[in-house]
């Protein structure tokens, strides 16, 4: 008891001189047997776990381990999605059309985009009225694109609903040219030079029913899967109306080659090619196309590219023989000039 009101009082008893030297375990329980301080086991008992064994962690392998990880980490995403969906069914219609706009989950049919349409099933999944109209799923409405855009998304639409198009809205005007165009009655130019393969096409375009001035928009369910056909080395390379390829159309078989210069070594080694279009830019309100590169072949790429650099480096030797001309030309005149400067001095110079 009086070892203890010592402690709680500040006043431990003092540990002997012959104690500070390395304390063994009989004089560890000597003092215990005396009433002593306990105090000095500190370095004792830190001795003791320094002789005991760390733990040792078992040998898991890391990719496992990333693995474990990352399954957690996607379980623990499921879970907060499912969550939100379940929230998100939980909530109530909005109470104003301006809410319907952008509402992430309900969608009436007056506030949907001109080229926004819904699935034809759509109804099968109606959730209530509004002010009359019925009420869908933001799930079930899609944007109706062009035949032309719909090749893009790796679509085509089939032949049987081209006649038969989901929306029609008016077609933007193409911008007016303001450069001299020669008309294509005057019978000669670009557009027809004479021949009969010119003549066919006129026909043909003039044949054509007026457009109304609206385009025809198509939905997913209006469509099939679709991919450019393969191209082989003996057949021609496809190009469009413009005799141009689109590289976001390029056919298998085909490959693009953006070097600069290239189009001249392909003209020189025989090399059929096309121009690459990558794509429009906007300049001055208009939209012009960026043509750069060509498309060939990919049997002839690597003979066109090894082409290309012995082409570079020459032209790169042409060019740095003329500088060399160039500076030798610049130098001789220099001197020649100072040589004549001279001479003249000597002749006619004041000997004074």
């Amino acid at each position: 008891r009086k070892t203890e009101q010592n402690y709680h009082s500040g006043k431990r008893n003092k540990i002997p001189k012959q104690m500070e030297s390395p304390v063994t375990s009989n004089q560890v329980s000597a003092l215990k047997s005396q009433g002593g301080s306990t105090a000095v086991l500190d370095g004792e008992e830190e001795k003791e776990m320094d002789k005991k064994p760390a733990a040792v962690t078992p040998d898991v392998p890391r990719a496992q381990t990333v693995d474990n990880i990352q399954d957690h980490d996607a379980s623990i995403e499921q879970d907060e999605e499912r969550q939100l969906q379940a929230s998100a069914r939980k909530e109530p219609l909005p109470t104003s059309k301006a809410a319907f706009k952008k509402h992430p989950l309900y969608v009436i049919p007056s506030v949907l985009n001109s080229t926004e349409v819904l699935a034809p099933d759509a109804k099968k999944r109606v959730c209530g009225i509004f002010k009359g109209e019925l009420v869908y799923l933001r799930s079930d409405v899609e944007c109706a694109l062009a035949a032309k855009k719909w090749l893009y998304q790796g679509r085509k639409v089939k032949e049987s609903e081209l006649a038969k198009p989901i929306l029609k809205v008016k077609a933007r005007k193409k911008p007016m040219s303001k450069s001299f165009k020669a008309l294509k009655s005057y019978g000669v130019g670009d557009a027809n030079d004479g021949s009969e393969e010119s003549i066919l096409k006129q026909i043909q375009s003039a044949s054509q029913p007026l457009g109304d001035g609206m385009q025809h928009l198509y939905a997913s369910w209006q469509t099939d899967p679709w991919s450019p056909m393969a191209v082989g080395p003996d057949d021609p390379i496809p190009a469009n109306e413009y005799n141009n390829v689109e590289l976001e159309l390029l056919n298998p078989g085909l490959v693009h080659v953006d070097l600069h210069g290239v189009a001249k070594v392909a003209k020189k080694l025989a090399i059929p090619y096309k121009p690459c279009l990558l794509g429009f830019e906007g300049h001055q309100g208009q939209r012009t196309p960026t043509i750069r590169g060509i498309v060939v072949h990919a049997h002839n790429e690597e003979l066109l590219r090894e082409a290309h650099a012995e082409m570079a480096q020459h032209l790169f030797q042409q060019e740095k023989e003329s500088k060399e001309n160039e500076i030798l030309r610049k130098w001789k005149r220099l001197l020649v000039g100072v040589l004549t400067k001279d001479r003249l001095e000597r002749s006619y110079g004041d000997n004074k």
